[in-house]
């Protein structure tokens, strides 16, 4: 049903990725005019071809992992779309979830060429910024992330059951965590001390973390307690995440539909 629904809106999709260029090219600018302005080659532990490379590659995981479909969840919500699945035998998370990763085919292909080739350009820029080992626990990192960041924003769209219209609360949080999961810059410009308090959440396991890991920032032990905070913090989720259906459920009442 995703798969299709995302060939149907291929103009859409392409309009989409030919329009994350454009954040890429004011990231250009603006790192490149913070290192002239300070005139120093490591501005927050990072080169420039490093910053570069890292806001490149947090632009095309936030693509893979962007989850579009809390708006449907609250307008099944609010419009009382969500009775006709309750009538019928479907499990609605089940349904939401291969939704979204048969949505994310398409997305997941044309990013992962994207990401191989500019590694291959950074490789030959610096053999110290992409590595092959690193390429492949990001693969493994970002499967989890996927999965993560699934559950966070199906909690998140949860709130429509309190909620007249939660789609305000959605887009300021969509906004909030694109920023403190790391992905639109890394974390590491907020300072050691709130960077120590967002890597307690679960947003920069989504981004930050698998991104750092390809750009060659992480030792393996940060990498190996990384995979185990994001097993961790899905483990969290598959138990909250019913519980919290299941006091919504009963605070529903369909209008319309």
């Amino acid at each position: 049903m995703g798969l299709k629904k995302s060939f149907r809106y291929r103009i859409n999709f392409f309009l989409e990725l030919i329009g994350f260029i454009f954040p890429l090219t004011i990231q250009y600018f603006l790192w490149t005019g913070v290192f002239s302005a300070s005139g120093n080659n490591i501005t927050f532990g990072y080169t420039l071809n490093q910053m570069l490379a890292y806001s490149i590659f947090a632009c095309l995981t936030s693509r893979i992992i962007s989850s579009n479909f809390v708006y449907e969840i609250n307008s099944d919500i609010k419009e009382g779309g969500l009775a006709k699945y309750l009538i019928r035998p479907v499990n609605y998370f089940s349904y939401n979830l291969f939704s979204y990763l048969g949505e994310k085919i398409g997305t997941i292909i044309t990013s992962l060429i994207m990401i191989l080739v500019l590694c291959v350009i950074f490789y030959t820029i610096s053999s110290n910024i992409i590595s092959i080992s690193h390429i492949i626990l990001y693969l493994i990192t970002l499967i989890l992330s996927l999965i993560l960041n699934f559950y966070i924003y199906y909690c998140i769209s949860e709130l429509g059951f309190w909620m007249k219209d939660a789609s305000g609360a959605i887009f300021i949080t969509t906004l909030v965590g694109n920023i403190v999961s790391g992905g639109i810059f890394p974390l590491d410009i907020f300072g050691d001390m709130v960077k120590s308090i967002l890597t307690f959440l679960p947003f920069s396991y989504t981004s930050y973390f698998p991104v750092s890991i390809l750009c060659n920032t992480m030792e393996y032990s940060q990498i190996l307690k990384g995979i185990c905070m994001q097993i961790l913090w899905i483990f969290i989720f598959v138990i909250i995440t019913p519980r919290l259906w299941g006091v919504g459920i009963k605070k529903y009442v369909a209008i319309g539909g």
